[in-house]
């Protein structure tokens, strides 16, 4: 993203009424646990590793809406 990082992004989105209880799963090439904690911190419900497993993916979605 240009103007702003992932976790920048979830707090901004955080701070709007209709997105305060959306799950955020983040997609990212970031792996240190300062970064995790961060996100984590800032309202992002969950985190997986690019390259991802399309079927993790749903796995963590379905978990998350069903």
């Amino acid at each position: 993203m240009p103007n702003m990082n992932g976790i920048s992004m979830v707090n901004k989105l955080r701070a709007i009424d209709n997105y305060q209880h959306t799950p955020i799963v983040m997609l990212t090439t970031e792996n240190s646990d300062f970064k995790k904690s961060k996100a984590k911190e800032m309202g992002a419900t969950g985190w997986l590793l690019k390259p991802f497993d399309p079927e993790r993916l749903m796995n963590a979605v379905n978990k998350l809406v069903g």
